[in-house]
């Protein structure tokens, strides 16, 4: 692999994740490394053969490190397909921790990948995976140190602020009072916020979604990072950016089908979760101090 970086601040030079690394890989080099910064979830994510480690850039990214490592055993054998379980770890809860675990196997399921053959076989596979991963306890993941849905409404409120004072000086007034109207409406609707909480993957995209080398079944999940106990249609809605509607529809429904709730109000918040994605990419491109990515994700916003 040749060594790659994410234009952000947090991003250190390889030299120095494959000295952190060196305990346990005394053979890395930081050729080997490929370094990626995931603003998103306060983590940088470096990958060499075989492996993938994340380093924690704040106290927040070290939180989702340690709810990871310790839900994520709970979970294999509990959801179908098999989730990545950290093998080495650095003093994990202190902000710069790391956690390292071998790659899962597998092809990440691209859009391109569906076909009429396989696309009925995976939708019910993603709508048991979500199922599944749905109905596991929320007692007990909070106990094992997910985030609590009660948090969900001020992370919103939150995200509002940010995003509204990131938006202010780069666009024009009429996009920035639509911006603030669709806020304020969002955010007083209380029938958003009157979910069945569940614990969500949180980080839902085509290259976490692992599929077998013939695309004939689901086999792997990755990028657990996000993992909370939050509105399942958070998962909905990254599920879309990936797939597009009409097929997250057809998911949607099969996982009605398998017992979960599936109503119109749950469509609706996946439609409004969409909606606050765009505002999540904003600032997430705006922490990766990527212009370019920047303008885009606005682009995408408008």
């Amino acid at each position: 692999m040749s060594q790659t970086q994410t234009a952000a601040s947090a991003v250190l030079p390889a030299r120095d994740y494959a000295f952190a690394l060196g305990a346990h890989f005394p053979d890395l080099r930081p050729s080997q490394l490929t370094i990626a910064a995931a603003p998103e979830f306060e983590l940088v994510r470096v990958e060499w053969e075989g492996w993938t480690a994340h380093f924690a850039q704040s106290a927040v990214g070290a939180q989702r490190l340690e709810a990871a490592a310790s839900v994520l055993p709970h979970l294999r054998g509990f959801v179908s397909p098999a989730v990545p379980l950290a093998e080495y770890s650095h003093r994990l809860g202190e902000a710069g921790d790391w956690a390292a675990a071998p790659m899962l196997e597998g092809r990440p399921l691209q859009p391109q990948l569906f076909t009429e053959q396989n696309r009925e076989r995976l939708v019910r596979d993603l709508a048991a995976f979500f199922h599944e991963l749905h109905g596991f306890s929320v007692e007990r993941a909070r106990a094992l140190g997910a985030a609590s849905g009660r948090e969900w409404r001020a992370q919103h409120e939150a995200l509002q602020r940010r995003s509204l004072r990131l938006l202010r000086p780069r666009v024009r007034w009429s996009e920035y009072a639509w911006a603030r109207r669709w806020w304020q409406r969002f955010l007083e609707d209380d029938a958003l916020w009157q979910f069945p909480p569940a614990l969500v993957h949180g980080g839902i995209s085509a290259e976490c979604l692992l599929v077998d080398t013939f695309v004939q079944q689901l086999i792997g999940v990755n990028g657990w990072h996000g993992l909370r106990t939050a509105d399942p249609a958070f998962d909905f809605a990254r599920l879309v950016d990936a797939y597009g509607t009409d097929l997250v529809w057809r998911v949607v429904e099969r996982y009605g089908e398998l017992g979960a709730p599936a109503d119109a109000a749950l469509f609706r918040r996946i439609r409004l979760q969409q909606t606050v994605q765009r505002f999540r990419e904003v600032l997430a491109r705006a922490a990766a101090e990527d212009e370019a990515g920047l303008d885009a994700a606005i682009q995408r916003l408008r």
